[in-house]
């Protein structure tokens, strides 16, 4: 399957180790972030800002899951999350997994709710 896995740039490290597991089991990353270099402001970096945020979403639309870390904070995974949304209800995928408390959307019918990132990996 090919998965996106969101999460708050802080946590990238956290990432890359799911990264890791999900390869193991035959799945394909659609776009690894955690290769992006810090670029705030991103004002200051407008282009730079575009690709990433266009490669990113790209990885959302291309997946078969999204797999989102939640923590109440950052704002780029919830972006990723209201595409992946948007993409479930007019496409069908893909199948949407959210670990962690945080915003209203989390609960959204859309999305499956998990309480660890072990349940969450169990889930696909």
């Amino acid at each position: 399957m090919k998965v996106y896995v969101a999460a708050r740039f802080g946590r990238k490290e956290e990432v890359r180790r799911i990264y890791d597991l999900l390869k193991e089991k035959g799945h394909e990353i659609t776009a690894d972030w955690t290769v992006h270099r810090p670029i705030k402001p991103y004002g200051e970096n407008p282009r730079m800002s575009g690709a990433y945020a266009e490669e990113d979403v790209r990885g959302v639309l291309d997946a078969d899951v999204f797999l989102m870390i939640g923590d109440g904070g950052g704002t780029g995974l919830h972006v990723e999350l209201g595409a992946a949304i948007a993409s479930y209800l007019l496409r069908g995928r893909p199948k949407i997994y959210v670990a962690g408390e945080g915003s209203m959307f989390y609960f959204h019918p859309a999305v499956n709710r998990v309480r660890t990132v072990d349940e969450l990996l169990k889930s696909i």
